[in-house]
């Protein structure tokens, strides 16, 4: 495999095709330039043609004799432009004055499959994000067929996504294109990112860019900021619900020079302090919480092709879990009710920046973020510490080729540098990665219809020594209707055996473990097919994709084999994941959104020394989602319902055999199905929303098992498959002023 990517990268570029004719299309909304998605462009007196991107990008493939560029969009003057070099164009549009009268306003769906990238990529935008309360990241992916979120445990209000069925590990998670929320955030870091702070969210499935380093097994997740300067000049949030949270964010733009210079300042806080218990077992449905995050940002853009940005924030975040007799300042003793306590204190900075040449063929970027994490904390009588210093280094080297730049090098080298400090069970656990790499990515891309992206790096790891992570992807439109991607890769993953299962000590069983750190290697291979035609004259989106897994070497939590244990060790044996999904993409009628998903899921590991079904691993997932908006966009009505397969719970083999009254569904859930609403009224500069998530008041029946005993051995509230809190009612206001 690594012999035939090599030799790609050496013959491709031999390759040379007709001229294609990039760009973008703009408006000016309020002296801002604006991305204008949708626009028609086609050369003038034929039907060769394309249509802008979400972001306002095109490309067209330019034939001998086509000189005259159309642009046409409906409320706005056509533009038709003489061609004659393949430099990017910057395309604006106006207004046309004789519809002055009338608003034309069109809806944003949302959510964009794209049909360009050569990696299956699915855009989720602001108006995507006002469809749910979206308080954090972990709660933005509630209306999304791909991305599953869940709790991890009954005590903690841990929450996990899973992407292709495999936990949230295996995806790459970014901020600004910058791996965060590692190493000790991973139990609770995608709650750090409030909602209302992001501009947008975008999911990639597959083996993801080498540049991104050798992680992505399952995809990559990328969490973009609001930029300080964008047109946002005020936004503040406030949401409460039923059980007691409450919770405020706010960020403002100020612009000291112009649109040279900008910093955008944003502050987060929540709270919960009600003590809910709807089951009546003695425990917390949800631990009582206190979270402070502050952030400021800033961007400096000389208009001549060199910009930065740099930014810092901190978080402190508190929680109380437990039985609800338990407070903040209690000693945790057998003598004592059980409780759990956590703090997390949380640095991060960050630096970018990146220059392209005036002529526009050649590009450097650096990117870096540096963190440190401290948290302190118990669970029961056990108490785990840590603390952990990271820094993220990326210089990325892009030289576009070609009189038509259908080829593009991208060169660069990493360094990752992570020192993690732990303790549990009186241990001092001290390690420290460090890890040069080097990397390079060719994409071939002669026009529309055809993308080839190859890309080779290795790495120096001063524990796992030297490895090579080759990655591949293709794409083809080959009808008017269809386009096709393939790609297929390798990943590696440093596997933090203790901070990243943490949760597990909610529990009566000890963790075992062999050694604190460990990597895990995977090959990844997916295909996908998405359609777009006219039906009724209204889009309509059809996407139908398959991704394989298969493990080399894996961490496997293993609650099976032992009694008394929680096994952490290498995987023995098998173990796959595939996920085969179907999604449908309309407008019915005029304003009304449909999607129609259904995933599949086969996720087997071999635990015991027997190949099985994944445990708390749902085997499919139906999703229907409604978002209608009336005219002008005075109100928006969102409606969710999710299909939930069941699947099997985690049992220890004793414990089945000398159950007498065992019945035949012991060991497994079953389906169960989860409906979200809301209401959004629009104003001019506010908008006022109440929902509920969870209508039906679904939860898992008996989610902390041994709860009326739980210092004794049959006390465990890991075991989690579906819901642990029910129906929550909440209401918010948003308040948005633009610069003008």
């Amino acid at each position: 495999m690594q012999r035939f990517i090599f030799l790609l990268l050496i013959m491709l570029p031999f390759f040379s095709f007709a001229d294609e004719i990039r760009g973008f299309v703009f408006v000016l909304e309020e002296g801002e330039k604006q991305p204008l998605p949708g626009v028609n462009i086609y050369w003038e007196g034929t039907t060769m043609g394309t249509a802008s991107q979400i972001d306002g990008s095109f490309n067209i493939q330019q034939n001998d004799g086509q000189h005259m560029l159309v642009f046409s969009f409906v409320g706005y003057k056509q533009r038709v432009i003489h061609v004659s070099e393949t430099n990017a164009l910057e395309v604006l549009l106006e207004p046309n004055l004789e519809l002055e009268e009338v608003t034309v306003v069109k809806k944003d769906r949302g959510t964009y499959l794209s049909v360009i990238n050569p990696i299956q990529t699915e855009s989720i935008s602001g108006a995507e994000l006002h469809k749910a309360a979206c308080c954090n990241l972990a709660e933005s992916f509630e209306t999304n067929p791909s991305v599953d979120m869940s709790y991890s445990d009954a005590v903690t209000g841990a929450k996990q996504i899973r992407l292709l069925g495999l936990d949230g590990t295996y995806s790459l998670m970014q901020v600004e294109n910058m791996p965060n929320l590692r190493g000790l955030a991973t139990t609770f870091g995608l709650t750090y990112i409030p909602g209302p702070w992001m501009e947008s969210i975008q999911v990639s499935k597959g083996a993801a860019s080498v540049l991104n380093g050798y992680d992505a097994i399952a995809g990559q997740i990328n969490a973009e900021i609001k930029k300080p300067d964008s047109r946002e000049k005020l936004f503040l949030n406030t949401f409460a619900n039923m059980e007691g949270r409450y919770e405020f964010n706010g960020n403002t733009n100020i612009r000291l020079q112009g649109d040279t210079l900008s910093t955008g300042i944003f502050v987060h806080a929540s709270q919960l302090n009600k003590k809910n218990d709807h089951n009546n077992d003695g425990f917390l449905d949800s631990p009582l919480s206190k979270t402070y995050h502050l952030s400021n940002r800033w961007k400096y853009n000389n208009h001549r092709g060199y910009m930065s940005q740099l930014g810092i924030s901190y978080l402190q975040d508190d929680r109380l879990g437990g039985q609800t007799v338990a407070d903040w300042d209690m000693t945790p003793t057998v003598n004592e009710p059980y409780g759990v306590s956590i703090a997390n204190k949380r640095f991060e900075a960050f630096y970018k920046s990146g220059y392209v040449s005036q002529d526009g063929k050649r590009a450097f970027a650096w990117l870096s973020n540096f963190s440190r994490h401290e948290t302190e904390s118990f669970y029961g009588l056990t108490d785990y510490k840590g603390d952990e210093t990271r820094f993220y280094g990326s210089g990325i080297y892009t030289k576009y080729m070609g009189p038509i730049e259908e080829h593009t090098l991208n060169v660069g080298v990493s360094f990752i540098y992570d020192d993690f400090n732990e303790m549990l069970y009186g241990d001092d656990i001290q390690r420290t990665e460090k890890v040069p790499g080097v990397f390079a990515e060719y994409t071939f891309k002669p026009n529309d219809n055809l993308t080839l992206m190859t890309g080779l790096r290795a790495d120096f790891h001063n524990i796992f020594g030297t490895f090579v992570t080759p990655r591949m992807h293709f794409r083809y439109h080959f009808a008017e209707h269809f386009t096709i991607r393939a790609n297929a890769g390798k990943g590696y993953r440093t596997a933090n055996v203790l901070s990243e299962n943490t949760y597990l000590l909610a529990a009566s069983r000890a963790l075992q473990y062999t050694s604190d750190v460990m990597q895990e290697e995977a090959w990844n291979y997916g295909f996908s097919l998405i359609q777009n035609y006219t039906f009724l004259g209204r889009d309509l989106t059809l996407n139908t994709e398959f991704f394989r897994t298969n493990f080399k070497t894996q961490l496997v939590v293993d609650r099976e084999t032992s009694a008394y244990y929680v096994i952490l060790a290498p995987l023995d044996g098998t173990s796959y994941a595939n996920s085969l999904q179907f999604d449908v993409r309309w407008q019915p009628i005029e304003r009304l959104d449909l999607l129609l998903a259904y995933r599949m899921n086969d996720i087997k590991q071999t635990i015991g020394g027997e190949l099985r079904d994944k445990p708390l691993q749902s085997d499919y997932k139906g999703l229907i989602n409604l978002n209608y908006t009336t005219n002008l966009k005075k109100w928006m009505f969102d409606y969710t319902i999710q299909f939930n397969g069941g699947g099997r719970i985690p049992y220890v083999y004793e414990d089945w055999m000398s159950r007498v009254d065992m019945s035949s569904d012991y060991g497994h859930f079953s389906p169960y199905t989860i409906m979200n609403a809301q209401l959004t009224k629009y104003f001019r500069y506010w908008s006022i929303y109440v929902g509920a998530e969870n209508l039906t008041d679904f939860t898992q029946p008996n989610p902390v098992a041994g709860a009326n005993d739980p210092f004794g051995p049959d006390f465990n509230a890991t075991n989690i498959w579906g819901p642990v809190m029910g129906r929550k009612i909440y209401l918010g206001l948003r308040f948005n002023l633009n610069y003008e």
